[in-house]
């Protein structure tokens, strides 16, 4: 018998994608489809992204209103929850744990939000 090392099925399988890897990140890079011609006015040109933002805008209007009155019946709906299920001597604890619940986490939406917006004003 000869003492040669045999590779294992996922030493194999490692050995595949690095190989794979190095194929891909080594030589030319991808080519890119041209648009020249009718294949220019598919999508979003150069002059549409003042309509695309627009767009973004509007969709975010739209979905920020939905959460707003989604939130509004939830909060109703754990209030008349907590009425029907707590008794009435723990309601006031329990509707004030609730509502430290939800300030907390709009103060936590807030703060991502302004760090997002700072963000942005900072790499223009």
């Amino acid at each position: 018998m000869t003492d040669t090392p045999t590779q294992t099925q996922a030493e194999t399988s490692i050995d595949a994608e690095t190989e794979a890897t190095t194929d891909r990140s080594g030589g030319e890079p991808d080519a890119v489809p041209s648009t020249t011609g009718s294949d220019a006015a598919v999508g979003f040109g150069p002059g549409s992204d003042g309509i695309q933002r627009y767009l973004a805008w509007g969709a975010l209007g739209v979905c920020s209103l939905l959460a707003v009155f989604a939130l509004i019946q939830f909060y109703g709906s754990v209030t008349n929850a907590i009425d029907l299920w707590v008794d009435a001597k723990y309601q006031p604890l329990i509707r004030a744990a609730f509502n430290l619940a939800v300030l907390l986490t709009s103060l936590i939406g807030v703060s991502l939000l302004v760090r997002e917006l700072n963000a942005g004003s900072a790499d223009r």
